[in-house]
């Protein structure tokens, strides 16, 4: 790879105009790096005057955009040792985008029994959710599972992956595994998420979900959506989660300044 130099006040890349703070354009070009896979989860990313040489800017501007995919999560500071590429199987990294809470005040760890693993051809929602048009295939895998609590059914879940980013992935033995599955993603087939967007619901269960969840229909149930997206804001999830209302709820903590 080419390591040009620029003036200061310009993009990183000739002929294209930065946009807002240069450090915003250093923390794009490094999201790029991972995303084509110079830079593996677990790596470490060279030190922060390689990395102000390689795109000819200040170690300060370095920092603040090392600094804010630090925040995001993408990449990991360890004090000692350097900055490395995140990775989902760490354990301070399972259950960071896990929002739901149990009646304890605790994250809710579940564990996860699948049901089924299937393809199937996407009606237009999941099409345009997933980005699909364009794709040499369309289809789509999948998943349903129970997810329990201390053994006791806490939700069911319905998680749709496109076919072209997980070819293989009715053959990996999920029912052998409790391997966080974002952790599989990336583990199995090169898939990071950095980041999601979810939507919630309270609703009544239907008989179905009530028979799941040892539950009554029309009891409260808490409905998560969650459209989850990879790099360059390439979406590669949907899950829908419906947990027993009355022992879970949803929050969110926003990141002290």
């Amino acid at each position: 790879m080419t390591r040009a130099r620029f003036p200061r006040n310009t993009a990183l890349h000739p002929g294209i105009a930065t946009v807002g703070p240069l450090y915003k354009e250093v923390r794009r070009q490094i999201l790029d790096c991972v995303a084509k896979g110079d830079w593996k989860p677990g790596e470490r990313l060279p030190n922060e005057s390689e990395l102000a040489k390689r795109f000819g800017v200040a170690i300060s501007t370095i920092r603040a955009g090392v600094g804010d995919l630090c925040a995001a999560r993408v990449l990991t500071r360890i004090q000692g040792k350097g900055t490395f590429v995140s990775r989902h199987d760490l354990a301070r990294q399972q259950y960071y985008f896990s929002n739901i809470f149990d009646d304890t005040g605790q994250k809710a760890a579940t564990t996860r029994e699948i049901i089924s693993v299937r393809l199937i051809t996407p009606d237009q929602h999941i099409r345009s959710l997933l980005a699909l048009a364009g794709r040499r295939s369309s289809k789509v895998v999948v998943v349903d599972a129970l997810l329990r609590l201390a053994q006791k059914p806490a939700a069911v879940m319905t998680i749709l992956l496109p076919q072209w980013l997980f070819p293989r992935f009715r053959k990996i033995g999920l029912k052998q595994t409790d391997e966080n599955l974002y952790a599989l993603y990336q583990r199995a087939f090169g898939v990071t998420i950095v980041r999601m967007e979810e939507k919630i619901y309270a609703r009544m269960a239907s008989l179905k979900e009530a028979r799941a969840l040892k539950i009554r229909a029309g009891d409260p149930v808490l409905h998560v959506d969650r459209v989850s997206y990879s790099f360059n804001d390439v979406p590669v999830e949907m899950r829908y989660r419906t947990f027993v209302g009355t022992q879970h709820y949803y929050l969110y903590k926003q990141e002290k300044l």
